[in-house]
């Protein structure tokens, strides 16, 4: 019979090709054709600022500023160096699982372990000074002759020393350069390689309202993020003017290699009059990276949001059923979810259309192992592998134990002759002098009998006159360690303890980490098994109902023991955001078992389960 019938195919031949088309469709539609929007809306802004303003522009100009060739063509170019890498940066880097750290200084050490981070950086920093080469361009295009944008050229105007760097340019490049990496540093923090699923699979309809909490939310971060980057710039950029130069310089090698080209930073003014003197500059640059971090911030968003938007793979293919239980086959996590998704879908659906599926699904005779049989036991195992993996609260599987070493044959044995360790020569008798003197020594007998005389005298004195000795210096102690903790730098201290104290949630995300797609496959298989009630014909579905009910109660079990755990710490707030993540599947488990047990209510006495699922089952069954 198993040689006749095929296997269910592997996702890779029948679900994987079809969700990748339509993911690489919404790519190209929806977020490189909308991820143009700002960047034309920030070309027209710029290209008003070097035309002197919307004031000195007429009406008509105004009109045909955003469809002027040089807007269109500006448009282009900054999407495709500025924009378009980080969207095909975002896409190679993109997974479904979190990564493994507890702390920011934990996430950013791992992020730095793999090379693609350090990829990533080069990229952002590319961009970033590719935008900047295209704004300079912009105003020499854009300007009158007059001025031509000299002001940002790369060396000052200077017949004696032609080569020595304009300061405008190189806190103007450095700035995009250093918003570049501090945005790279954000997106490390925040963990932006990894889908954000949102709870459901069905997406809420899109109001004016919602879309108006985007944009608001968006435009504070956006503000916030530079505003905080660009002033750490600022200090930064003033103490490498004003110490770490002069300190350059006086390395003999370098101060002959960057005389010719940074000598003239020595003699300028201070750090700070320089900054107020060039306040248009300063604006300047301030506008450039809010331009340049808000498109790099939107595309990131949009992509965000499309790439964990549900799938419509299966309805349009010759047979939905297979195409969709084909897919939980994948290995891939990303793909994993939205066959669960699509198979959810078909498990709540009421239709006659939906039930007569869900018929040949339960008594399917053409495919060994069966249709249900892959689906249940593909469901089962990834649960298990995610109850492994929440047994270990997110560590890594243990090594196996390497077996002890065989021990090596010894050799001859040496004979057993008896070591002497008493002189072997007659002792000469000592003089008289010398035995007194002897036992006058720090060690010799007399010395001996005093200190021991003296001892158990001071171990005899009454408790009155013990009282009189002086007390141990512990107040002085505690004092000494009060003082030292009162010294510390309290903005320091609590910096230092926000970079590398452990996050309750961050040890939850890890120890859950597909929690998701397990509260999609609790709720698939809990509505599987009700509506195989009716509609299963041969009692295919019931023979697994133990094995599934084990399944859930099992892993609900651990994710209330782990609630327990993350209750009784001493940060209420960490606590409540990693007892809220478990929650997610913990409630999921709930309505499942819930809903098997409402369905087929006494029926379930005809199983046989093991004592502690049974008598959870049982708190089940009492109080629904």
């Amino acid at each position: 019979m198993s040689s006749r019938t095929p296997p269910v195919p592997p996702s890779t031949q029948t679900y994987e090709p079809l969700a990748r088309s339509v993911l690489r469709r919404r790519l190209l539609y929806d977020i490189l054709t909308f991820s143009a929007l700002p960047v034309w809306a920030s070309t027209v802004f710029w290209n008003t600022w070097y035309a002197g303003g919307i004031s000195t522009l007429s009406f008509s100009n105004a009109i045909a500023m955003p469809f002027i060739p040089t807007t269109l063509l500006m448009t282009i170019l900054v999407w495709a160096f500025g924009v378009l890498p980080i969207i095909v940066l975002r896409k190679l880097h993109l997974t479904a699982v979190p990564m493994p750290s507890s702390s920011p200084s934990q996430r950013v050490q791992v992020a730095f372990s793999k090379p693609s981070t350090l990829r990533a950086l080069l990229v952002y920093t590319l961009s970033s000074t590719l935008v900047s080469t295209l704004h300079i361009l912009l105003g020499y295009l854009s300007e009158s002759v007059s001025h031509r944008g000299d002001y940002l050229g790369v060396f000052v105007k200077s017949r004696r020393h032609p080569y020595y760097l304009n300061g405008r340019f190189v806190f103007f490049f450095m700035a995009q350069i250093s918003l570049a990496i501090g945005f790279h540093f954000r997106s490390i923090l925040l963990d932006r390689s990894v889908v954000r699923w949102t709870q459901g699979q069905v997406l809420k309809s899109v109001t004016m309202l919602s879309l108006f909490r985007h944009a608001l939310g968006f435009g504070i971060t956006t503000l916030a993020f530079t505003t905080a980057t660009f002033a750490v710039y600022i200090l930064a950029f003033g103490l490498m003017r004003a110490i770490a130069l002069p300190l350059l310089f006086h390395v003999p090698l370098v101060s002959h290699l960057f005389r010719p080209f940074l000598s003239h930073f020595l003699r300028g003014r201070w750090a700070l009059v320089h900054l107020f003197r060039n306040r248009g500059l300063v604006w300047h640059t301030f506008l450039l990276g809010l331009t340049t971090i808000g498109e790099w911030e939107f595309a990131e968003s949009l992509f965000d949001n499309k790439v964990q938007e549900p799938l419509a793979v299966a309805p349009h293919t010759a047979d939905p059923l297979l195409t969709v239980i084909s897919g939980i086959t994948s290995s891939d996590p990303y793909y994993l979810h939205f066959s669960y998704i699509e198979l959810c879908r078909l498990a709540e659906d009421d239709s006659a259309t939906a039930g007569a599926r869900r018929t040949i699904m339960f008594g399917d005779q053409k495919h060994s192992p069966t249709l249900w049989a892959t689906l249940v036991r593909n469901a089962l195992l990834t649960l298990g592998k995610d109850y492994q993996v929440l047994l270990r609260r997110g560590a890594p599987p243990s090594a196996p134990a390497v077996p002890a070493p065989k021990p090596k044959p010894e050799g001859l044995a040496a004979p057993a002759t008896p070591l002497i360790r008493k002189p072997i020569f007659k002792p000469t008798q000592s003089s008289p002098l010398g035995s007194v003197v002897e036992s006058l020594a720090a060690d010799g007998a007399v010395t001996q009998a005093l200190t021991h005389t003296l001892d158990s005298t001071v171990a005899q004195l009454p408790d009155l006159f013990k009282s009189t000795e002086p007390p141990a210096p512990m107040v002085a102690v505690q004092k000494t360690v009060a003082s030292v903790k009162a010294a510390k730098p309290p903005l320091l201290w609590k910096v230092a303890q926000w970079w590398l104290r452990p996050r309750a949630s961050r040890l939850a995300d890890c120890a859950v980490p597909n929690r998701e797609t397990d509260s999609l496959i609790a709720e698939v298989l809990s509505r599987l098994v009700c509506a195989s009630l009716t509609e299963d014909r041969y009692g295919t579905v019931q023979r697994d109902i133990p094995r599934i009910l084990e399944a859930l109660l099992t892993f609900l079990d651990a994710l209330e023991d782990a609630q327990r755990e993350v209750a009784v710490s001493d940060d209420a707030e960490e606590a409540s955001r990693a007892i809220d993540i478990y929650c997610r599947p913990a409630d999921a488990m709930k309505e499942a078992i819930v809903r098997i047990v409402q369905t087929f209510g006494s029926r379930l006495t005809a199983f046989r389960f093991p004592p502690r699922v049974a008598q959870k089952l049982q708190g089940f069954a009492d109080y629904y």
